[in-house]
């Protein structure tokens, strides 16, 4: 993550945001994945990942951001994962997956204004992922490209080489 981007999160009633200034990648993925994951597991079900201001998403942000609109699916639970003010690029990143029957976009936060501003007072700086040890961060990148794998025939050709090299530099790191 570079010194430019940051990402600041926060929950106000039901809903838990994700401000993403820069971008978001594999880098600030971690722990923006723990916060999401604890969210849900206290049982919220709305999230909001505002994207006004990203310059970027890689496959990892994207394999988190799914796996989550999955598991908020699969509890039958009214929510899911929204993806508002995407630039066009960004939006065409999720839409090219095939992801966008479980991430929802939002062209305009239009009708996430008011939140967006009331919540804008309690966003607090996501922890940074410097803790996150070398083979905890494979693991990351590892379990979000097995979700985007799964979603699709097609995601599975694009990212199926990719997880078998990763598993092979994690089994060889193993056994040193």
């Amino acid at each position: 993550m570079s010194a430019c981007d940051s990402i600041t999160v926060g929950c106000l009633e039901s809903t838990t945001w994700v401000q993403v200034d820069g971008r978001a990648g594999q880098g600030n993925c971690g722990n923006v994945k723990k916060f999401l994951r604890d969210r849900f597991d206290e049982g919220l079900r709305n999230f909001v990942i505002d994207l006004e201001n990203c310059s970027g998403i890689d496959s990892t942000f994207i394999g988190m951001l799914y796996r989550l609109a999955v598991d908020v699916e699969q509890t039958g639970e009214q929510g899911g994962v929204h993806v508002v003010d995407a630039c066009e690029r960004n939006a065409k990143s999720i839409t090219k997956l095939g992801l966008d029957s479980k991430i929802q976009l939002h062209a305009e936060a239009s009708e996430w204004s008011e939140l967006k501003e009331r919540i804008s007072s309690v966003l607090l700086p996501a922890a940074g992922d410097s803790a996150l040890e070398k083979t905890e961060r494979a693991d990351m990148i590892i379990e979000c490209h097995e979700a985007l794998a799964e979603a699709n025939s097609e995601n599975r050709k694009r990212f199926n080489p990719l997880l078998s090299l990763l598993r092979k530099e994690q089994d060889e790191e193993e056994t040193e």
